[in-house]
């Protein structure tokens, strides 16, 4: 019999998002159908050597006056989201809150110590986290928005918002809210900028995910958001999470088991938990990071979860590795082109199998309505797999 959870009608009625790409989901679109551009390098001089860093910024938004930057683009990209999907004022407020990510605020009280560090005094020392707490976005958000449901702060590293999202549908299903607001926030901070730099995980080029020529990764920054709830019926093919599975591995502080036996068994949870077999998912959103050891373990977790690999396709190479929020970053990058009719490529990139056995798609091709996989795997071996489809009736396997 199926282990899966009965579908009730929980669907992605809105999003909003800027990336290195653009601004809002039509340009980012958009900029998806062309091929991937180098990251900018920002000289970082918080050591006492200026180190070059590769990033992909949000495009058309200096990166200056943090707290300001941070507040504007998290407002502006939740407004799309919610006036997308239409909801009233009474709706808003009562809406449940899901946020992900992995450095939350951090920017902001990097630069705010660095400003009271400038005018320290005697009577008056500078505090390097004055104010430490995961919920500061939240609290934002909940006091901008009038929110008076529940709010949930994520902190998984590179599966923050993908779980937020998990948790958000789980909740909508069980009746516990009528909507929810997910959302996703990756900005520059020091703190992990250089911290992957010292890992020595970065690239200059373009990432090259499962590329024989890869070389590691780019950061990125991204902000996405996406409003949760009931189908209302009015007769739109619409996108839902059919199911999903997360799944901690303690292999590496900073990787999974290359042997990919963890990611393997966090993709067949999530297929089980969406009640269908790997023969029925048309397209593998890959985590894709570019790094050796990484790409190593997804490949051969996917090569043990599916005999014949379907469609692959990647995103870090357009918007970087925006970590916390590339659940959702990559989520509504995702399953929006699949609605505006076509199935995201990367030219040039592991166009062939190469020595992971991994290719990927190569040119923009249209999709059917289907099964898709989307998997993010991070730091401290906290894993997810989500199984998202835009089917009027999700295929099931009755033999799982």
């Amino acid at each position: 019999m199926s282990t899966a959870r009965p579908h009730k009608q929980a669907v992605f009625l809105g999003a909003g998002i800027h990336s290195s790409l653009g601004r809002g989901v039509d340009a980012n679109l958009a900029a998806l159908k062309s091929l991937p551009q180098a990251p900018t390098l920002l000289n970082n001089t918080v050591t006492d050597d200026t180190l070059q860093i590769p990033y992909k910024l949000l495009s058309a938004v200096p990166l200056q006056d943090q707290k300001q930057r941070l507040y504007r683009v998290i407002d502006d990209v939740v407004e799309q989201a919610l006036a997308e999907a239409g909801l009233s004022q009474q709706q808003r407020h009562h809406m449940n809150l899901y946020l992900g990510s992995s450095s939350f605020d951090i920017g902001v009280s990097e630069a705010d110590y660095q400003r009271q560090l400038a005018g320290e005094s005697e009577s008056c020392r500078a505090l390097a986290l004055p104010d430490p707490s995961m919920a500061n976005l939240a609290d934002y958000l909940v006091r901008s928005l009038g929110i008076r449901g529940e709010d949930v702060s994520f902190n998984t590293a590179c599966t923050a918002s993908a779980n937020a999202l998990m948790t958000a549908v789980a909740h909508v299903e069980a009746g516990l809210v009528e909507h929810a607001l997910v959302l996703g926030v990756e900005l520059y901070n020091d703190v992990t900028a250089l911290g992957f730099y010292s890992l020595d995980l970065l690239t200059r080029s373009v990432m090259r995910p499962f590329d024989s020529a890869r070389d590691g990764l780019v950061l990125g920054e991204g902000v996405s958001a996406l409003v949760i709830g009931r189908d209302p019926g009015d007769g739109r093919r619409r996108f839902y999470l059919q199911g999903g599975a997360n799944l901690c591995d303690t292999y590496s502080i900073t990787m999974s088991n290359v042997d990919g036996s963890a990611i393997a068994e966090v993709m067949t949870r999530a297929l089980n938990n969406a009640g269908v077999s790997a023969d029925v998912v048309d397209v593998i959103k890959v985590h894709g990071t570019a790094s050796l050891a990484n790409d190593e373990a997804e490949s051969a977790g996917m090569h043990a979860v599916f005999p014949r690999l379907p469609s692959v396709c990647a995103l870090k190479p357009f918007i970087g590795h925006t970590l916390g929020a590339c659940g959702l970053n990559e989520l509504i990058l995702f399953y929006r082109a699949i609605d505006a009719g076509f199935l995201v490529a990367t030219p040039g990139i592991s166009a062939d199998a190469g020595d992971l056995n991994v290719a990927l798609n190569q040119r923009l091709r249209p999709v059917e309505p289907g099964c898709f996989m989307l998997n993010y795997f991070g730091f401290g071996g906290n894993n997810t797999s989500l199984i998202i489809s835009n089917q009027n009736e999700p295929r099931r396997d009755d033999k799982l």
